[in-house]
This record gives structure tokens, sequence and C-alpha cells, in this order.
């Protein structure tokens, strides 16, 4: 797969979590400050301990000598207190293990020279017993007792801060110089003669070990060594080095831009053969224009009144130029062109006069084109059109937005669409001095710059237009809006039945203001550079603005997801994307009184939705930056659990940031003339520091469909309720479940400045709870939907990707383990 630009090529797979079977699993009550045990079942937690040990085994197993290096069983023991509690050698090695790093609280690294583990185990499994002989503790509960989990020791254990960077940057014939940390084993001769092992691989590959040093007053043992960035990938994964990491990088010079010239306009680099597909149905496209040459799969017209797919018009070589490219402006001026990371496909429905043919419905074109695509394997769709006559009038669903939601669901793809366009001239009244900043005002009280047919269908992700960076512009001009703010001719939402819509934004330019007239301007330094497709044009690079050109931006990101993982659904494609939103400030509405902070927030979701989406934070994930990912599907009025595990960051007594985002996204059965327009509603929410089973109850009995004027009574046992869950435990996450549950692409976020609370006597795990509320489905149907949740935590705290993603790996196998033995 070919990244997009300055997209984290070294970042980590997304974690996919199971959701909590409805009868429930184990929860740890952890100790209170009065003493007593850690786990008060020991043989259920002798259970959990086994599995964990099993999938050490089997992990070691499976793996391959690395570099001619034969894997060791190295692992690492997460403690309940203090790693110093049970970090006595004698012990560790009656249990068959050699201890190799206790710097960290609450984790012992060790190794093991029996490949069976059958010391540990044996005591383990006397630790299961009963007491004996009227004995208050268990035989060797001290030690087993204070063990949360047991893992393998990775490649992301080894890699160091600025490796990972360098890595990202570098080719995989580049050269680097490494420092080297390997494992000190105890004695000085077993560590010289790891470091000779290393040492004689690293040369047999073609690497230097310029040097080594081991030391047993220290306990040290390293090497330096440069070696190509392959090797040095692979040396991640050697289980006799701890730790890997680059030699600080000296201070480089910026050179000045250069002139580019037609010539490399007319050369640019290529997309792989191999890179993924990406839909485009608009007036199609120039394929041989200097931008798109060698991008361009296939440019098509499925309709029997367009002749073929070539672009007559140029509407859709703008946009397929900033589908294939990216923003173009920031390469044109640095003459540093990035290599397309998708291939396009392109369906023409439009004509010479960006029409569709007047003797055909748009809704038959819009099918035959998706169908077209859709059977070429295409999961990502761009269509930047607007029906100037489809404007979005109360809860009624527009035809064609109602039409995307069946094929989206039928096809399993995901459409990309743009709010659709509006000239000041319809909402702005007269034309003066404080126009420039308080548009959006004057947007939000017009109905005329509501969303255009096909941008409120409810499945697709919607796309809003940003003020770009301008370039100097012309004297005696003013800029309509700053760099951030809404465009202001990007229509606005909300979308049906008060959905959020948009949901994304991205830029795509402004307009101008003469300082002394008033009138408004189109000056090419408010635009976005795009390619010129239009028929006798003399150039290859032309201006333009609107809000289709904010939506193949929201493509690329979704594509990439798509080619990231080729087996998700258009839920999952859409959850990710969404996923990767950057919230948008709404300072745009500052120039008004009127609204509280949480109402400029609700207001400003009409114009920017819930941020600009981001390639970097759509398809993988980083130490810092975890995202947990699932699909399923939910009965009508059900009920499903997710347990989500909070990082020990999240509990760092430190003054930092830290914070979660939820999205859900679903694709329900729709009718365009129904006002409950959706067949079913899903909604979410977080809580913790309760039992699974208790929450499960609570949200069941209480099942509501508020619109449609529902409710689902199921016995409680317990007389819980939803509403009486304490703040601590009920997480509040903006917007609010009210508000953003009225769509099907819905995200939530909270951020923590401080730490979090433990619960000594509950879990302190999150459960993400995802209720299903009917409106009209067939009481037997069952509703996709994918989940996803991503936790994240600023530089000033430890990395929480590897402990989330052993934490939930832990789960399923003890889980499955569980359900095996039933």
């Amino acid at each position: 797969m070919i990244p997009l630009p300055g997209f984290d090529e070294g970042g980590q797979p997304h974690i996919v979590v199971e959701r909590v079977q409805l009868d429930g699993s184990r929860r740890k009550v952890p100790r209170g400050f009065g003493g007593g045990r850690n786990f008060g079942d020991r043989k259920k937690h002798a259970d959990d301990l086994n599995d964990d040990v099993d999938f050490v085994l089997t992990d070691v197993a499976a793996r391959t000598p690395v570099l001619g290096i034969d894997p060791r069983l190295i692992l690492v023991v997460e403690t309940v207190a203090s790693s110093q509690s049970i970090a006595e050698e004698a012990n560790w090695q009656r249990s068959g293990l050699r201890i190799v790093d206790t710097s960290s609280t609450k984790r012992v690294v060790a190794f093991s020279d029996d490949p069976s583990m059958s010391l540990f185990l044996t005591r383990l499994e006397a630790y299961a017993q009963e007491p004996k002989n009227g004995q208050a503790s268990a035989t060797h509960e001290a030690f087993f007792d204070n063990i949360d989990n047991v893992r393998p020791y990775g490649p992301q254990d080894r890699v160091g801060e600025e490796l990972r960077t360098a890595l990202r940057q570098a080719d995989r014939d580049d050269e680097l110089t490494v420092d080297v940390e390997v494992w000190y084993p105890g004695d000085i001769a077993t560590a010289d003669s790891w470091i000779t092992a290393i040492s004689e691989a690293v040369s047999a590959a073609g690497g230097v070990t310029h040097d080594h040093f081991s030391s047993e007053a220290s306990g040290l043992a390293l090497m330096r060594i440069s070696a190509r960035v392959d090797i040095v990938r692979q040396l991640l994964r050697v289980d006799l080095i701890a730790k890997v990491e680059v030699l600080p990088a000296s201070l480089s010079i910026n050179a000045s831009p250069s002139e580019i010239s037609a010539d490399v306009i007319a050369d640019l680099p290529l997309p792989d053969d191999a890179s993924p597909q990406v839909g485009i149905i608009d007036s199609g496209v120039v394929a041989n224009h200097p931008l798109l040459r060698g991008c361009v799969v296939e440019a098509v017209s499925t309709s029997t009144w367009i002749e073929d797919g070539a672009d007559r018009h140029g509407h859709g070589t703008a946009v397929a130029s900033i589908l294939a490219r990216g923003s173009l402006d920031g390469q044109i001026s640095s003459g540093d062109w990035d290599a397309p990371p998708f291939r396009i496909m392109s369906v023409r429905v439009l004509d010479e006069n960006a029409q569709i043919p007047p003797y055909r419905l748009a809704e038959r074109e819009l099918t035959d084109a998706a169908i077209y695509l859709a059977q070429q394997g295409v999961r990502v769709i761009n269509l930047s059109l607007g029906d100037l006559n489809g404007l979005i009038v109360g809860n009624r669903a527009p035809s064609i937005a109602a039409l995307l939601d069946a094929l989206s669901r039928s096809l399993n793809v995901v459409f990309v669409v743009p709010t659709g366009n509006v000239a000041p001239r319809e909402y702005a009244g007269q034309f003066d001095e404080a126009l420039a900043v308080d548009y959006p005002l004057r947007m939000l009280d017009s109905p005329n710059a509501r969303l255009l047919d096909p941008a409120p269908a409810a499945t697709a992700l919607t796309v809003g237009s940003l003020v770009s960076p301008p370039k100097p512009l012309p004297l005696g001009t003013t800029p309509l809006g700053k760099v951030g703010w809404p465009s202001p001719v990007s229509r606005i939402g909300f979308g049906i039945g008060d959905a959020i819509k948009p949901e994304l934004c991205a830029p795509a330019g402004t307009l101008g203001q003469d300082q002394e007239t008033h009138a408004l301007l189109e000056p090419d330094e408010l635009q976005v550079a795009v390619a010129d497709g239009r028929l006798n044009s003399t150039g290859v690079i032309t201006h333009d603005y609107g809000s289709s050109l904010a939506a193949p931006h929201v493509s690329r990101v979704a594509a990439l997801v798509a080619a990231k993982y080729p087996k998700a659904s258009g839920n999952l494609i859409r959850a990710l994307t969404l996923q990767s939103a950057n919230p948008v400030s709404v300072d745009f509405l500052a120039t008004s009184s009127e609204f509280t902070e949480g109402a400029a927030a609700t207001e400003g979701r009409r114009f920017v939705g819930y941020g600009h989406a981001s390639s970097l934070r759509s398809a993988e994930s980083a130490i810092r930056d975890t995202v947990l990912i699932s699909e399923s599907e939910i009965p009508v009025d059900g009920v499903h659990l997710y347990a989500v595990p909070v990082p020990e960051a999240f509990f760092t007594r430190k003054r930092a940031s830290r914070g979660m985002a939820v999205t859900l996204s679903f694709d329900p059965l729709v009718r365009a003339r129904r006002m409950d327009y959706m067949s079913t509603r899903l909604k979410f929410e977080v809580v913790r520091g309760l039992p699974a089973d208790e929450v499960i109850e609570m949200f069941l009995s209480e099942a509501e469909d508020t619109a449609a004027g529902k409710r689902v009574k199921i016995p409680n046992r317990r007389g819980l309720k939803v509403s009486e869950i304490p703040t601590q435990k009920r997480i509040a996450m903006e917007p609010s479940q009210t508000i953003r549950y009225l769509g099907a692409n819905q995200l939530a976020r909270k951020t923590w400045q401080n730490s979090l609370p433990r619960f000594n006597n509950f879990p302190n795990d999150f459960f993400v709870v995802v209720q299903s509320l009917n409106r009209w489905a067939p009481p037997t149907s069952m509703q996709p939907y994918a989940l996803t949740v991503r936790l994240w935590v600023d530089e000033k705290l430890p990395p929480i990707y590897e402990e989330v993603r052993t934490k939930v790996s832990t789960a399923r196998i003890r889980a499955r383990g569980r359900a095996q033995t039933r």
C-alpha cells in the first residue's frame, strides 16, 4: 500500500476488540486500601494466567529465526502493585524465569530457558488449589496474586522514539546507524555471547558492528551498528535485544524553492500498478492531463446518452486532480510532487454543460454508475454533485440522498458528497464591510443556505469547505473569513431529522471583497489550484473554489482506510474516516453574543461537522494514539457491550491531556417519504466502574425510542436506572448522546487534563454500550454497524498502544477459553 504524503508509514494496525457476551465475563476486583487478595477467585485467576502463558508459548513457537538468531522466550509480566514486591531473584528462578528488567513500575521482563515454562505452570497449578492444612493463603499466593497478566516482549517495546520517526522517513535501502541495547542476562559470559551472535548476524546481512560494550558492574550490554533499514527493522524482532535507537540527528538547512517548469508538471510521479482504486462519478476526466496521466485506470460512461468518459466540461477533471494528488498548491510551489496513492476509476454521468442528460433520470444514471464501480471492486465513490432543485426542506429526504443510502447498504460502498454551493447573494442581504466576518451568522438565519441533495444522505460522508491559507492578495482585497473558517459558499446543515451534517470539512477556497465598494471578488489567491480540463483551455492549471473540491480530500482518507482494511464494511470505512477528524474551532461565531459555549458548538457543527479528516489518523494507530475497531450486528432493541481497557497513562497523576473518541456508523433501511426516515437508530454511551452484567441490565431495561414514542419495558431485577449512574461513572462526551444519535455517522469526544480516579471495588474498564432503538424495522432484523474507540495521550505521558493491544488480546483469549470449556 502506498501511504498518503505525510502518512505515518511505521504506524500500528488498529486493534480489533470483541464485544462482551451477554452472559458476562470475569471482572477483576482490585484490592482496596484495607489489604486482602487482589483476585478473590484463585481458580479463575490461575486459568487466566494459564491462558496468557499459552498465548506467549504459541507466539514463540510460531516465530522463525531472525537474521539467523533463534527465537527466545522473553516475556513481560504486568503486576498489580509495584514490581519490586515480587522481584526477588529466588522466586523467579524457582519459577524457571530469569529477570532482565524491573526498571518500570508494575512490570517485570524475564527470560525463560524452559521452552514450555513447566516450572512456572506447575507452581501456578499449586496456587489454584485451596489452602492446605488450615493455611490462610494458597501456595505461592504472594507471587501469583500480584501478577495481573503475562505477554510477549515485542518490536514495539524495542523501538526508540527517534528510530520510529527515522524508519517512517527512510527507504528500505537507506543505511542507519543505531545504538543497540542487548539484554543483560545476569552474567557477563552470556551477555558477551549474545553480543557476538548479533554482531555475526549483522555482518552476514551486510551490516557493520562498529563497537560493543558489556559491563557486569552496571549490567549493560551495548552495540553500535550500521545497517540497511530492512536489517534495522529485523533487529527489532530479535529477542536478545532490549532497545534500538538512532543517533541524534544533526541540524539541516532548508533550501529556497525553485521555479517549476512545464516539463516538471508533464513528468510527475505515477501511482504504483498495485495502488488501490477510488471511484468518481462526475463529468468525466481528461485522462491524459499532465496531473492525471497514468492515474486513471478507466474513464467510461454507463449511459446510452453519453458517448464516452472524456470530460468536456472540466469539473470532473478538477475534482479528480485533488482525488489523485491531494492539495496542489504546496506541490506546485515546492516542486516536490508526491506519487498518487490511488488510481482513479471514472464514470461520466454529466454532459458538456455539467448536467444529467435531459432524457435520463439522475437516479437511474447514478445507480448504473455506482453499480458499475462496485462491480470493479471500488469501495469509495466521490460524488461531487448537487441538485439545485433538491434543497432539503424539513425532515423529508431528497430523492438522490435516499438513493445513495439504499445503494451504500446494498453495494457496501461509501459515498462522499459535498454540502453543495451557495452564492452569498442568496443569504447575505446587504454587502457591507461586516460581511467578511459575520457571514456565518447570516447563513444561520437564512433557509436558502441549507443542504442540497444528495448532501443529507444519512450514510454518506458529507463534506463542507473551509477557507484555505491565502497567498498575498491584491491591494484593496479582503478575504471572506479567516483561515480554517467555513467557506462563505459552502452550504450548512442540519441533515434529515436534525442529524449532524456535514460530518467533515476540508479546505476549498473562499471569495474576496473590495474594501471600498464591498463587491465580491474571485481572486486566484483565495482559491485552490486544480487541473484545468475545460475544452480549448490553453493551460493545465486553473483555480476554483467550492465544496465540490472539499469532498475529494475526504474521499482520499476513506480510500486509504479501504485499502488498509480490504475486508472492512462500508460502515467501518466510514467510522474510521470519521474517527480521524480533528476538531475545528467555532470562533467564526464569536462575533455574536447570543450563543452560549454549548450553543456555539451546536451551531458550529452545522458548518464543520465533527472536524477536518486527517489521513494521518485514519488507517493506523500510533503508540500514544490507539484505535480499537469492531463490527457486529445488533438485534431490534438490543444492547451490545464492549470492554475497553483504560491505559495506565490515564491514571498517571500528571497534568497532561488524555482522552477518548468513539465513532459509530451503521446503514439502516430508509424510506424517503417517512418522517422517521431511518428504520433504526443506534446510540452509544460510555460508562465505567460498574459490573458488565449490571450495565447490560440497566440499558436493556431502559431501551427507548423517543422519536417513535415507544418504550420497551424489560424487567430490571435490581431496580437500576441509567439516569441514576453517578457522573463519575457515566462519561459525558461531546456532542451529547441526544444530539449525535440523530445521524447514522456519530462521533463523540472526551478529554481529561488530570488523572482518572480508580475504582477499588469495581472494574476500571470503559464500557461502551451500543443500543438499538427500533422505529419500523422488521422485528427479527439485525442491524450491521461498526464501532471505533480512540484512546490518546499527549507526549508527557507514556505510550499506550502495546498495553491496550495486549489487554485486548488477553481478554479475547480468556473469553474464548471460557467458551470452549462450557
